[in-house]
């Protein structure tokens, strides 16, 4: 995970709080406003129609008041005297109130406080005037645009089951809308007055000219019906919408206030809103840039990593098909050797029964063509995989010259190969086939560094102390080549940098004559007085080797499989020989059908004979010869006692082929079992060098990452050397381990893989400083040096403990060195 994907997350994960408390607060707001002007429309019509239901109640007292007048007695006929005395005590009543009072009959109207005091009373025409029987608030008919009145009706009541008169206490439309206006709502809003029925009585301000409140439709009456109070939705003729909050008084009498959504949704208005959703704005305007650019990070690493998957498939495929085409190789290989064979032992049977010196010249060629075709064939076996490393003693005086021709054809014509080995003394020991691969892929880079052509000059020196840095105490040489471009010593030098890296190998001492294992062994001798069981699955081959075994005085019998050798050894009668190809068709190849005659036949003297050369497991120690095997050679084997610790593999010096420009170093140390030795056996001593594989590993991988993460060039320099040294420490190990014949590790400890990403962790959160890294470090050298005197606590093999010792010796040079690290930069900080 990069540092800017890091930094997004980090501010992504603080915003989204402070975005969500800014949402909060903004939503609060909102609806505090909303509640606030919710609870001032429902209080508006509630104190209207409080208002109003009072002043119907206090108009009601002041007609059953005035009706219970004495004055009333002789109703419905009243005297002049009673009724201008009546007419003064309803004006004195009503003083100062918006309100008219009558007084009727069913004929005539007695009194009108609308009239001039002392008027006469007037007749009512023709049909008169229905009394109310009950007393009551009653709405009067609208008149026009202002609306309807309202009147309280006291019915006056003296003898008899009737009313004589109604005292009407009335309310105009003028009157009515000037004790609303004492009670205005809010700018916008408007006020209803309903009468019992559903019928509009007023409204405030006025309806607009022309139009007529009339009764409600029924989804308002029905919203309306049941209930004392609440609150709707509504639009207007205009088709805005509305609120509509109303109150039910105890009379009937219903007040609707109805409020503009608009004014409502303007709770935002406010400026602590404004600021609230301005911030809230910016913040999610913040919030939506890092989203995109951690969605543009997250798909250009979602990118990367089909890239890098689409890149691991084609080098798996890649992979697979090198490997097809090794194992294709090796089989081409492998049927390539058994036509070796046949050749060879067939020139050997010519040279040895002909009798025309004319022949001797081609019989030669033909054997020195079978042994070039054969290094070739070893050459396709090490390609694909099949042949193991095979050390030999090389005397390179000797040795490289023979590779000019080889040489030659892959340098090209333009480029002079010349080759120069001063010194005859110089032996190392390595495997033949593998050194060629390197000095060939030497050469494919020589020859890329001069496309123009030019000379080349292989050679051996001294290897330089850069070059051994970090190996094993020793004599090393390097073998180089160097290249000059066309003009000869006129002509501009190659830079340095782009001469092939060199190849660095240990100086062995000069084997005696008589041990050197590439020493032919003489073809003379006794006959071979032997018994021979011949198991080869080649028909051609097996022929022809018979042939040869039988010129030499063996007795030859042939088997094609190893359950065709088993039959014939259980049948008799004894062999003295069992000589068997390892590679076989069947349940059993040659290598177990060794290891069974072993176990049930032992005086049967057993050779193998493989194009892929020894690949034995533990506890086997055959003679394994390398087909096409020199007559002499396969004589020699089938004459002598096996010499079991001759044929087992000693440790293989490695020269790694990697990169063409990268350093090629062969590991020194050469590591043999250890029979016998009681006090740690071979797999113990394995799981120890692989433990400390890991603690290199850990090393390596903890000083590159400090290294990435320190801030100082100086400390960068020293911790990557580190890693370095790690690293070669960790490759000297494995050298150790694959030389006693087990598996290296090749990656570090869980230990130290939690260790480092718990400082990644700690990293982030806290930031990497140098005293934070110094001494992560610190620790994890602690745990390196524990697991090296863990190591020493135990019996090592003597070459074993000298390699543990000295890097062991080196990790205590880097405890102390990142200790005084953290100290300086501890004192730094402070």
């Amino acid at each position: 995970m990069s540092i800017r994907f890091r930094l997004i997350l980090i501010a992504l994960v603080l915003m989204l709080p402070a975005l969500g408390a800014l949402a909060w607060g903004v939503w609060a707001t909102w609806r505090t406003g909303h509640v606030a002007l919710d609870r001032q429309g429902g209080d508006s019509a509630r104190t209207m129609a409080l208002s109003l239901d009072r002043e119907f109640t206090r108009y009601g007292a002041i007609a059953r008041a005035l009706a219970a007048s004495p004055l009333l007695d002789q109703a419905p006929r009243l005297t002049e005297h009673e009724r201008e005395a009546f007419d003064q005590a309803v004006r004195r009543a009503i003083q100062g109130s918006p309100v008219s009072v009558e007084l009727v009959s069913e004929s005539v109207r007695w009194i009108d406080t609308r009239w001039q005091p002392g008027s006469p009373p007037r007749s009512l025409g023709a049909g008169g005037a229905a009394l109310w029987r009950s007393a009551g608030v009653h709405a009067l008919a609208a008149s026009g645009p202002e609306g309807a009145g309202v009147v309280v009706v006291e019915p006056v009541f003296r003898s008899g089951t009737g009313p004589l008169m109604n005292l009407k206490v009335v309310l105009t439309p003028a009157d009515l809308r000037r004790l609303m206006e004492q009670r205005a709502p809010n700018a916008g809003w408007s006020t209803w007055l309903l009468d019992p029925r559903g019928q509009v009585v007023l409204r405030h301000p006025a309806a607009a000219q022309g139009s007529r409140d009339g009764p409600l439709d029924a989804w308002v009456r029905e919203s309306l019906a049941g209930r004392a109070e609440g609150r709707f939705a509504l639009r207007s003729v205009g088709g805005e919408p509305l609120r509509v909050y109303f109150s039910r008084a105890p009379q009937g009498w219903t007040a609707l206030t109805t409020v503009p959504r608009a004014q409502l949704d303007a709770a935002f208005a406010s400026a602590p809103a404004r600021r609230l959703l301005a911030a809230f704005v910016l913040l999610a305007l913040a919030a939506g840039a890092l989203l995109w650019m951690a969605r543009a990070e997250l798909r250009r690493r979602l990118a990367a990593t089909v890239a890098r998957t689409r890149r691991e498939e084609r080098l798996a495929a890649g992979r697979e098909r090198v490997q097809a085409l090794g194992r294709l190789t090796a089989r081409v290989a492998h049927e390539f050797n058994n036509l070796l064979g046949v050749i060879s032992n067939s020139a050997y049977l010519m040279e040895r029964q002909s009798t025309q010196p004319t022949l001797a010249m081609p019989i030669a060629a033909t054997l020195r063509a079978v042994e070039a075709a054969s290094r070739l064939t070893g050459q396709l076996l090490r390609f694909g995989g099949q042949r193991p490393a095979q050390p030999r003693t090389l005397a390179l005086h000797d040795w490289l010259p023979n590779l000019r021709e080889m040489l030659g054809v892959v340098l090209g014509r333009r480029i002079e190969l010349s080759i120069d080995v001063p010194d005859e003394g110089l032996c190392v020991r390595a495997d033949p086939d593998a050194l060629e691969l390197a000095i060939v892929d030497l050469a494919l880079d020589a020859r890329e560094a001069l496309p123009d052509g030019g000379r080349v000059h292989l050679g051996t020196e001294r290897a330089a102390p850069a070059l051994v840095a970090g190996l094993p105490a020793g004599r090393y040489l390097s073998i180089t080549l160097r290249g000059n471009g066309p003009g000869g010593a006129a002509a501009l030098s190659l830079p340095r940098e782009t001469d092939p890296a060199p190849l660095v190998l240990p100086l062995v001492p000069v084997a005696p004559p008589q041990a050197r294992e590439s020493e032919p062994v003489p073809a003379g001798g006794p006959p071979l007085r032997a018994r021979v069981l011949l198991t080869e699955d080649n028909e051609a081959l097996g022929d022809v080797t018979a042939a040869m075994l039988e010129t030499m005085g063996a007795r030859v019998e042939r088997a094609a499989h190893a359950g065709q050798a088993l039959d014939r050894l259980e049948r008799g009668p004894a062999v003295d020989v069992l000589l068997s190809d390892v590679n076989m068709p069947g349940a059993l190849d040659g290598l177990g059908l060794a290891r069974t005659v072993r176990q049930r036949w032992p005086a049967v003297h057993v050779v193998l004979i493989s194009a892929q050369g020894p690949s034995l497991g533990p506890g086997d120690d055959f003679p394994v010869l390398r087909k096409p095997c020199p007559p002499a050679v396969l004589i020699a084997a089938l004459r002598r006692e096996p010499a079991r610790d001759r044929w087992r593999a000693a440790g293989t010096p490695c020269a790694p082929q990697g990169c063409p420009r990268a350093k090629r170093v062969a590991c020194a140390t050469s590591v043999q079992p250890h029979r016998g030795h009681t006090a740690m056996d071979q797999k113990s001593l394995i799981n120890c060098l692989n433990d400390l594989i890991e603690t290199c590993k850990d090393g390596e991988y903890g000083f590159r990452r400090t290294a990435e993460h320190l801030h100082t060039a100086d400390l960068q320099s020293v911790f990557a050397a580190r890693a370095e040294e790690c690293k070669q420490a960790a490759s000297e190990l494995q050298a150790l381990v694959v030389q006693l014949g087990g598996n290296a590790q090749d990656h570090g400890s869980v230990a130290g893989a939690a260790h480092r990403g718990w400082v990644a962790v700690k990293g982030t959160l806290a930031g990497y400083s140098d005293v934070n890294m110094l001494e992560e470090a610190e620790r994890g050298e602690d745990v390196a040096i524990e697991r090296y005197r863990e190591a020493l606590a135990k019996d090592l093999p003597p070459d074993v403990r000298v390699v543990v010792e000295r890097q062991y010796e080196g990790a205590k040079r880097n405890h102390m060195q990142v200790r005084a690290l953290r100290d300086q930069a501890r004192a730094m900080a402070d």
